[in-house]
C-alpha cells in the first residue's frame, strides 16, 4: 500500500531502478520519481557507511526521514547530497553536513533540495 500525505517515512534513492524508494518501519512501501518531506532529519549510518568502503558492496545506509506533504519549492533551496567517501549529508554549494531541514524536495532527476 503506498505511502500516504501526512505519513512518517523514510527515503532514499534506488540507484538500481533510478528512482526514489520510501520506507515505513523498514519495509519499501512506494516508489516516486519524486516527492517532499517535512520536518526532516538526515540520517546516515556511520558502521554501515564504513562497511561500504571497506567492501565497496552497496546497501542503504543513509536516508531522510520525514513527513510526506505537498509543498510548493521555494526559491531559496540548497542543493544537498550524499557520498559514502564523505561522512554526512552535504550542501552541494559548501560540503557543510546537514542533518536536518524543514523540508527535502526529491526530483526525477535523482537530485536533493533542502528548505534549511
Amino acid at each position: 500500500m503506498p505511502a500516504c500525505l501526512g505519513a512518517e517515512v523514510q527515503a532514499y534513492y534506488n540507484r538500481t531502478r533510478h528512482i526514489w524508494s520510501v520506507r515505513q518501519a523498514g519495509i519499501v512501501v512506494d516508489r516516486r520519481p519524486s516527492m517532499v518531506l517535512a520536518e526532516c532529519v538526515l540520517h546516515v549510518g556511520e558502521s554501515a557507511r564504513q562497511r561500504v568502503l571497506r567492501t565497496g558492496d552497496r546497501d542503504v545506509h543513509a536516508w531522510v526521514l520525514g513527513t510526506l506533504a505537498d509543498l510548493a519549492m521555494p526559491p531559496d533551496v540548497v542543493r544537498i547530497g550524499y557520498r559514502p567517501t564523505e561522512p554526512g549529508f552535504r550542501r552541494r554549494d559548501t560540503g557543510e553536513v546537514v542533518t536536518a531541514a524543514a523540508a527535502v524536495f526529491f526530483l526525477e532527476d535523482g537530485s536533493c533540495h533542502a528548505s534549511l
